[in-house]
């Protein structure tokens, strides 16, 4: 785990903890155990750290200087099912996912986290933009317009996607325009940009990253897209009334006409 997404993570965790935000968390994939030593330096003593690797590699000493409550288990993550993870269902407000990167044991661990995730936590998906995994690019895109989910992507740094749920997403937005860039610059990453170009329903994702050589700006674009950095408004039930009509007319409208045979 670099320095930057260190401090992202942190970043968050903090938050969460800001928010009142409690829960165990869940790796998937430890190794060694970096990103398991940062997580565990923001659980309180009632909450469980769980640790789900393939093979023992884990530095104990490392991860447990925090003297969090840790519970590593030995187990590839593929094989576990939902019935596993029951006392964890919609409880869990943070988990790492850094595994196989494989595409089929991306979707299910994806589906995993989704059972785990409370109403408030959030999802984080290791090498998601590094294109030598670009599986797992399609894996998670596949699993959120595939399947019944509220799961919806909030960040994505150069090495990380965070995703959240969809009524959680006011509140990661704010805390992305207002504070994320100063509590990356407390964490020793000082200039950074975030960027947005698009806010669809489906997809409205910030970009977080260090600033490029001569960029000044804050935010990607302002005098363009500065308009899409707001946060997130559910729409009214007007709204969805409205879109909901709307898509009805367009069925009818464009719909093929039954032609009835003769009796």
């Amino acid at each position: 785990m670099s320095h930057f997404s260190m401090a992202a993570v942190d970043s968050l965790l903090a938050f969460q903890a800001q928010q009142g935000i409690t829960g165990d968390m869940v790796e998937m994939g430890v190794f060694r155990g970096k990103s398991a030593a940062v997580l565990a330096r923001r659980m309180s003593p009632s909450e469980t750290l769980h640790l789900y690797d393939i093979e023992d590699y884990l530095d104990r000493d490392k991860v447990g200087r925090s003297s969090t409550k840790i519970e590593f288990n030995i187990k590839n993550t593929f094989d576990l099912k939902r019935r596993d993870l029951k006392n964890l269902k919609r409880s869990t407000k943070f988990c790492h996912v850094d595994a196989s990167h494989m595409f089929d044991p991306t979707v299910h661990e994806i589906d995993l986290a989704d059972y785990m995730l409370a109403d408030d936590g959030i999802l984080c998906l290791d090498d998601f933009t590094n294109l030598n995994y670009s599986q797992i690019l399609a894996a998670t895109f596949k699993y959120l317009f595939t399947r019944q989910t509220d799961l919806t992507i909030f960040l994505v740094t150069a090495e990380k996607a965070y995703l959240c749920r969809r009524r959680a997403l006011p509140i990661y937005e704010q805390f992305i325009l207002n504070d994320m860039q100063g509590q990356m610059t407390a964490r020793g990453i000082p200039s950074t940009c975030i960027a947005r170009t698009d806010t669809t329903d489906s997809y409205r994702a910030f970009h977080l990253r260090e600033k490029l050589k001569g960029e000044t700006d804050d935010r990607y674009g302002q005098s363009i897209y500065g308009h899409l950095y707001s946060a997130y408004q559910p729409p009214n039930f007007a709204t969805k009334t409205l879109h909901f009509l709307a898509r009805n007319i367009r069925r009818k409208k464009y719909a093929r006409p039954v032609i009835r045979e003769p009796s």
